[in-house]
């Protein structure tokens, strides 16, 4: 199973509700993934293991995962690019 993590600058409330939005998209695409809430910090840490991130904060490249601009999500804008995006990830996995 693919974990998604889900990262905003706390880790609380904003990833809460990407998470579940990217959930409930997951699903319905079939994806069998495991999305998760994360902070920065979770990320940095040499037991964690994602294999995409959703994320609404800056990123270093180095991190070695994938990551998606979950801002689109957050602000209701165009949730359809963060969508396409990550099934377009899912698929290369």
């Amino acid at each position: 199973m693919l974990t998604i993590a889900v990262v905003c600058g706390a880790g609380i409330a904003t990833s809460a509700l990407i998470a579940e939005q990217v959930r409930e998209h997951v699903t319905s695409r079939g994806h069998d993934a495991q999305v998760v809430q994360s902070t920065v910090m979770d990320l940095l840490s040499p037991d964690f293991t994602a294999d995409l991130v959703v994320s609404t904060v800056e990123l270093p490249a180095a991190l070695g995962i994938p990551v998606v601009s979950g801002m689109p999500l957050l602000l209701g804008t165009s949730p359809d690019v963060t969508y396409s995006d990550i099934d377009r990830l899912l698929e290369q996995m």
